[in-house]
């Protein structure tokens, strides 16, 4: 199987899986992608959870150091003679600018017809910004939201609790909305600033 980003990325991602460190939506599109059969990003995870459980027998129930999961990362890395990829865009090109071709990037599969292409992470806010593509007649699951969401429409249709929106228009939801009803008819693409994890709500 291919991959549209490095290995090194890939093997980032098994790395944080196993020590639980993705967010709900990182961690949904990674399990995603191993479920498309992809052996190198499976035997890379299997390796790290033999890691992490042997973390398990520490003698000592201890608050972990904040900084823990990424001294482990780096360790496990140069174990397996891997570099540590940063997460910041800065720190991977080291120049302050990045620019992403639309060609670029990786489609994460999210859900039946709805993928998301992540942009940029800003550790400091703890804001995503991505690219989310959902096909024809999809609709997102009811969800509450941990932050303040923003999204622009750049294709397609888009309702949002019962307000049709078009290309251009833009729409923001505060922390701790809920969003019931998310869906297209002909299909979306739009530009997604918003926190990483979100509560979804179960049908009752």
């Amino acid at each position: 199987m291919k991959h549209s980003v490095s290995l090194e990325e890939m093997h980032e991602r098994a790395a944080l899986y196993a020590l639980g460190a993705l967010s709900q939506v990182e961690a949904h599109a990674f399990e995603s992608h191993l479920a498309e059969g992809c052996e190198y990003c499976e035997a890379e995870l299997q390796d790290f959870i033999s890691v992490a459980d042997a973390l398990a027998f520490a003698p000592d129930q201890q608050e972990p150091r904040a900084e823990l999961g990424a001294e482990l990362l780096a360790r496990i890395n140069q174990a397996n003679g891997h570099h540590t990829v940063s997460s910041q865009p800065e720190a991977q090109n080291g120049e302050p600018f990045v620019s992403i071709r639309a060609t670029d990037g990786e489609w994460m599969k999210m859900d039946e017809g709805i993928f998301m292409k992540p942009l940029h992470y800003d550790k400091a806010s703890g804001l995503a910004t991505s690219l989310m593509r959902m096909s024809p007649g999809t609709q997102l699951p009811a969800h509450q939201h941990s932050g303040v969401e923003q999204f622009y429409i750049l294709e397609g249709d888009c309702n949002v609790r019962g307000e049709a929106l078009g290309p251009g228009d833009f729409h923001r939801a505060a922390a701790g909305s809920i969003h019931e009803t998310t869906y297209t008819v002909n299909g979306t693409l739009f530009l997604l600033v918003a926190p990483t994890e979100y509560h979804i709500i179960q049908s009752t």
